[in-house]
């Protein structure tokens, strides 16, 4: 009690250097835990969100050399491989050649593209669409009335003064003298600027591609005719397994490259976060600078000018333990309060700070439990540091002294 009493005193007696010292370890904690916020969403993203991701792994020639693009037989022979291997995978993809449709006032090219499935669309030639009138592709019962349907642009049906429910008239490229009725079933827009030809681009499900003979009249590479199939993996690990197998079975890394727009475009999302990770960092060590000087400061002030006071109680029989123990304890009802107060205000803000301040949006969270039994367990280890050094002066104190005028100087 007695030791309590005089450090209850002494903190009052001075206190707006108490007031200082608790700030100092509020605002550290505070903006520490909301920095450490950040980073545990960047380590988040990194590591647990990453190997999650589904991935769609592509093969296309590499640029600069006379590589030739796969056809169907090749990706056939690939994903023969794999199951033999014990991958398991599926797959999208969508073929494209060009037509020349009949009774259309817009001169120019145009194009039939294939789609496998729903999956497909977002990697289309000219980049996903926005259905705007009438109904979206069927993949599961295309066929199934004998009705080929097919999605042709805005800009094309008002040239051609088209709506939902007409047909386009195509000539069968294996008997030019056979013609293809092909009826409107919904008219898009790109949700990107687009040029004449992605506006000449017309969308079917590719069992109408295949049933025109498009996949067997030219192959990929010729002038029109462009063919893309993704694998679609479960995991980055799996597809740096996939990448592996295929280049075991033959497909040479000098002329084809694998690449994943899946991931590629998770990457270029997270940027961000690597960037708000890169501020936390920063923003962590100033703090910690800044705040660490001004507790260092406070301590010296706290000590500084006490010879007379230790040399006076040590006279009275005041033992050096107890001392010490109420030096330490001067700095711990400051430290540890502030600490307190600055985690809880820390949790409070690192999801409103971590979208304005970082531009996390929605990835902005509240620190986990773990991260928070860190910051709890180095704000100890810090207030245990300075409560020791506070002691470590009473220790220090020479019994000479007693003995000297150096009190009588210091007085």
């Amino acid at each position: 009690m007695f030791v309590l009493k005089n450090a209850w005193f002494t903190i009052r007696r001075h206190a707006a250097r108490s007031l200082v010292m608790v700030l100092a370890c509020l605002v550290v904690a505070a903006l520490a835990t909301t920095a450490a916020t950040v980073l545990q969403a960047d380590t988040k993203a990194r590591t647990t969100d990453y190997e999650s991701q589904q991935v769609d792994a592509v093969i296309s020639p590499r640029k600069g050399t006379k590589a030739s693009p796969l056809g169907w037989n090749e990706y056939s022979k690939y994903a023969q491989r794999l199951q033999m291997d014990g991958m398991q995978y599926k797959a999208y993809f969508h073929e494209t050649a060009d037509i020349n449709p009949e009774g259309l006032t817009q001169s120019g090219t145009y194009s039939l593209v294939g789609v496998s499935d729903k999956q497909a669309e977002p990697t289309l030639p000219h980049g996903p669409f926005v259905l705007d009138q009438g109904k979206g592709l069927d993949y599961a019962s295309q066929n199934a009335s004998g009705t080929q349907t097919v999605l042709i642009s805005k800009q094309m049906a008002q040239a051609n003064k088209l709506k939902v429910g007409d047909t386009l008239t195509i000539k069968d490229p294996r008997q030019q003298d056979q013609q293809v009725k092909l009826t409107v079933s919904g008219i898009y827009h790109y949700r990107k600027a687009a040029d004449q030809a992605a506006n000449r681009a017309i969308y079917t499900a590719y069992p109408t591609f295949a049933m025109l003979g498009l996949d067997t009249a030219s192959k990929p590479g010729d002038p029109g005719h462009e063919l893309l199939v993704a694998f679609v993996l479960d995991s980055p690990s799996t597809y740096q397994k996939f990448i592996k197998e295929l280049r075991k079975d033959g497909l040479k890394a000098s002329q084809y490259d694998i690449d994943s727009p899946s991931l590629k475009d998770y990457q270029r999302r997270m940027e961000p976060v690597h960037q708000a990770a890169d501020q936390a960092r920063t923003v962590i060590i100033l703090v910690c600078l800044l705040g660490g000087l001004i507790l260092l400061g406070c301590l010296f002030l706290m000590l500084h000018g006490r010879t007379n006071e230790i040399g006076m109680a040590i006279t009275i029989g005041v033992h050096k333990a107890r001392l010490g123990w109420q030096f330490a304890l001067e700095t711990l009802l400051l430290t540890l309060p502030g600490l307190a107060l600055g985690l809880a205000l820390g949790t409070a803000i690192s999801r409103p700070l971590g979208r304005s301040l970082f531009h996390l949006g929605s990835l902005a969270s509240m620190p986990h439990a773990g991260l928070i039994w860190k910051i709890i367990l180095i704000g100890l280890a810090v207030c245990l540091v300075l409560a020791l050094a506070a002691a470590a002066r009473v220790v220090a104190f020479r019994t000479a002294q007693l003995y000297t005028n150096d009190l009588e100087d210091e007085a």
